[in-house]
Order: C-alpha cells, then structure tokens, then sequence
C-alpha cells in the first residue's frame, strides 16, 4: 500500500476550490463509475465513491479523537464483538465467537475465531491480542486506552483464548470491545511508534484493504477475496459488496451535496442542515441518518473557574438556552433538543427535561439571587466584574452557528457569551490544560461509562472537579457492578448530578446527515461510524 502526505498546496480563492472540486469530482465520476456495477443488485467490480467533509490527524482507529475511524478506519478494522443494531445492549461474537465475564466484572476471557488473518497475511491469535490491548493502554492520549484503563494482566492459556483482568471492575469493556477504537491491528503495526501509526497507517482484518492514501487528499480501499469472519449482526457472509471504496476530501459542504445530486458521489458525510432537505426529497438521492447514542452535544462547564463555580450561574446559563429555537434555527430541525445527560437514543437515557427547560425568568432570578445586577449595556456584573464566559470549540462552520445561537439567546439574561474557535490541535491542548471556561464536546461509547470517561477526575475531568467531589465514588461504583438493575440506578443518579449541578449543559443530540444515491443500499450505522461492508450500488 501507499500512503502519502503531501506538500502543502497554496490556498486558492473560494470561487476556484468551489470550481476545482468539482472538476476532480468529474474526473472520478468517469474513471470509476458506480454504474458500472457488474451484475444487477452490486457487487462485481462496483466502485463505490465517497465525499468526505474532513480527514483527521491520524491514521489509526485506536488513537484517533476526530473521525477516521468512523468513515475510513471502520472499514479496515475488526473488534471481538458487535453491537445489535436494534438493540444495542445487546453485544453479538464477531472475531470472538463466545466470552464469559466474571461475576465482579473484572475478568473477560474470550473464545476467538479460528482461520482470521490480517491483510498482510498474519494470523489472528489470542497473543496478538493480548499485544493489541498492551500496546494500547501504554499510548498516552489514545481515545482507545480509556476503555483499557486499569488493564492489570492478559493471559492467553491456548491460541484461541484471551482472558484480560483489570485491577478493579470494568462493567463497560465488553460494550467497548464493539468499538472501532478497540479494532484489533496487525504484530507489524503493533511493532511501531504510536506517531509511525498515525502517519502511515494500520493494517486490519477488517473487509477492506488500504491501496492508496493520500493526506487530505484520497483513500483508495480495495476488497479482501478471503474475508469470510463478518460479524454475526450481517446478512453477508463472504467479502464484501463492493470492491473498491474511494475516499475524497472534499471540505465544501455544497460540493459534496452536489456531487450526490450530480451523480460524481454515491455517498457524502456531513450534508449541511441546509441541504439535508434538498437531497431527502430529490428524485435521485436519497438522506441517511446516522443517530448518536452517546452523551448528547454539551457545554463541558470548568467549574474551577471563580465565576463557573458558582452553582447558581451554571443553572441560570443552562435555562438561558431555547433548545428548540437553536435545532430548528441551527440545524433546520434535523437535531433533537437535548432531553437529558446521555441522548434519548441511548438505552441508558432517563429524561431530564424539566431541568433543562428553557426558563429565562428563573435564569434572572437565580442570577439576582446570586448578587449579579444589570448593567448599563444588558451585562450583569458582580463587585465590578462583567458575567463573561467564554465557549472554547473545534473550529468548524456547524459549530460556529450552534454556539452563536446560544450567544444571542444568553444575552437576554445578561450573559456575555464570547466564542473562542481553536484549530484541532490548539483545542486540544486546551483541554488537557483545563484551558476553557465551557466547551463543546459529546462522547464516543454508547454504553453510559462514557460519563465516567468525561467526567471521572482520574480520566478526562471536563468539569474539573476536585479529587474528594461527590461524583467521584458513583462514576466508580457503577463500572463496578455487574447487576444491570443495581448499575443502572447508579447511573441514573450520576446524570442527574451532571445535569441539575450543571456541570454538563445538554444543548442537543446529534444527528449525522450522509447523503446518497438512490442506488446505493446496504449502508449501516453503528451509532456514527459508517460501515460499508455489506453497500452495494444497485443498476
């Protein structure tokens, strides 16, 4: 395979990158034509071409934090287990055919495939596992390591069986076993430097192969003849439906949404709320939703901040938002007011919208309360300080809008809501550096240990709490308890403290938009990673 990162290209004029995108877009169309499809229903030598809005940093779906695993990456690689798409509680064998979890939930021992191989031709066994899941629990950073925390000793007692301990309870790991994160990678790929995996790729087992990958360019994946270790979850047994998925950066929302309508894409991520309409009711396209069953889209509150830790103003500031004005103003009413925590997709989601109903009159009360006046310019201040709090976010157009939205509705009560966009990497530091007053952020695991995750003091701590807080012992307890009744309780008060204490602010839950071609079937989601195993390009 190759991959490469080329030299930076001068920037060129909107007009021109609008007009160049769409001469590249023409070019694909004609070299590799979705409707060339072999045999009627797909498959055959059927190109499959899809738009993509970004590229991430990295190029291994262990590590990644923004996106690769969930378009490109998910297609490479292979977890122990799947999720049920109608159920997602419910976790199916797919390179593990059984397991067994011990009573305390500190031990998993697994069952694997036999026959799996990686693309590059070595076996899958329980000892390349075991140096998966030790790898990555030493990667600093790695979005993956968080589910392996603790991980205390693997031991691997034949070539088919796994059993993997952690030092205390880790009720979620076999939830997290489904994820792309937990994707299992080749010993070749083991064998380098966590920055070597980012910038040259991983190998998988998964149905499809990279061929070629350029940085911020393309990705051209071409299908294993030999896999034949799909999860249970899918109809389709043997190699994939389609046999080469190209992948383009194409960054302009409307060129992508013209692409699809042109017939140059079969499929485009990221279709703006604007346009989502536009292709769900055209003749030849087709708009696919990709529903988060994750920690809705919040504001991350930094209550060490003197004027955040003030219970009273993160309240007000979380009555101070219409959430239904932002979705339908922000996103054309394709998102969902956020009704709690964790959103109403997810099977662990309890409903709190009472607290999080839009109240401006109890937003002013509790600010007077609280010794905030108004000043001469609508801004209250406190002992001569103005009530300004800064919203840190990824910079990018979607987000832009949603936050000047609650800028403007906050303003009514006399908060001052400055926005402060950062590029990945500066946002990024940001974070680790407790560097915001509140930023936007969700979650990437569907079960509810993802609050853990967010919140916890020993991992992420977006609330920056003290060691000794209150949440501390309950985001604990639950990865601890193996009684689904007794853990989901735990859980049920967890969000509730991070909601009524509004150390998350819930905003809305997320809905992915990808469009597509009429043709195109077969498409899956597993929450907002898209999986094209089983696509095909129908006529």
């Amino acid at each position: 395979m190759t991959w490469t990162t080329p030299a930076a290209t001068p920037r060129r004029p909107r007009g021109l990158a609008f007009a160049a995108a769409l001469g590249a877009l023409a070019i694909t169309a004609s070299a590799c034509s979705s409707d060339a499809s072999s045999a009627p229903g797909g498959g055959g030598d059927t190109t499959l071409t899809i738009g993509l809005a970004t590229e991430a940093e990295c190029w291994d779906p262990q590590q990644d934090n923004f996106g690769y695993g969930l378009s490109i990456g998910r297609q490479i690689v292979d977890s122990l287990t799947a999720r049920d798409g109608n159920d997602l509680t419910k976790i199916e064998p797919w390179l593990a055919t059984s397991w067994e979890v011990s009573p305390d939930a500190t031990t998993y021992t697994f069952k694997l495939r036999d026959g799996v191989t990686f693309s590059d031709g070595a076996k899958l066994d329980a000892s390349v596992v075991k140096a998966n899941f030790e790898t990555l629990a030493k990667i600093k950073g790695a979005n993956g390591a968080a589910f392996v925390a603790g991980l205390k000793e693997i031991t691997t007692p034949d070539p088919l069986t796994v059993s993997i301990r952690f030092t205390q309870p880790n009720a979620a790991f076999l939830q997290a076993t489904s994820n792309y994160q937990l994707g299992l990678v080749s010993p070749v790929t083991l064998a380098k430097t966590p920055e070597e995996r980012c910038g040259q790729g991983v190998i998988g087992s998964g149905p499809f192969v990279v061929k070629e990958a350029v940085r911020n360019q393309r990705a051209t994946l071409e299908r294993r003849e030999d896999y034949a270790w799909p999860a249970k979850v899918y109809k389709r047994t043997g190699p994939a439906g389609i046999k080469t998925l190209v992948f383009r950066i194409v960054p302009e929302a409307s060129v992508r949404t013209g692409g699809v309508s042109s017939r140059q894409i079969d499929v485009a991520q990221t279709v703006s709320w604007q346009d989502g309409a536009v292709l769900e009711k055209g003749a030849n396209t087709q708009l696919l939703r990709a529903v988060n069953r994750v920690p809705a889209v919040s504001l991350e509150v930094n209550t060490s901040r003197p004027i955040l830790s003030e219970e009273a103003v993160r309240v007000a500031l979380t009555h101070a938002i219409d959430r239904k004005g932002l979705t339908e103003t922000a996103h054309n009413g394709f998102t969902v007011p956020a009704t709690g925590s964790l959103t109403a997709a997810s099977p662990f989601h309890i409903d709190q919208s009472d607290a999080l109903r839009y109240d401006p009159a109890l937003s002013k009360d509790l600010l007077e309360k609280a010794g905030w006046t108004v000043g001469g310019d609508g801004i209250r201040t406190k002992n001569g300080q103005r009530l300004v709090i800064t919203a840190s976010f990824a910079a990018n157009p979607d987000n832009q809008t949603f936050l000047e939205v609650i800028q403007q509705q906050v303003r009514e009560v006399g908060i001052e809501f400055k926005l402060r966009p950062l590029p990945t990497t500066d946002f990024n530091k940001a974070l680790v550096a407790g560097d915001y007053d509140v930023h936007r952020w969700s979650g990437a695991l569907v079960d509810a240990d993802a609050l853990r995750i967010l919140f916890s003091t020993k991992t992420l701590n977006k609330a920056q709490l003290p060691p000794d807080n209150d949440l501390e012992p309950l985001l604990q307890k639950q990865v601890g308890l193996a009684d689904p009744a007794e853990r989901r309780k735990v859980i049920d008060d967890i969000q509730r403290i991070l909601v009524e204490r509004a150390y998350q602010i819930p905003v809305f839950d997320m809905v992915n938009l990808w469009g597509a071609s009429k043709k195109v079937t077969g498409v899956r989601f597993d929450d907002s990673a898209i999986i094209l195993y089983e696509a095909q390009v129908n006529g």
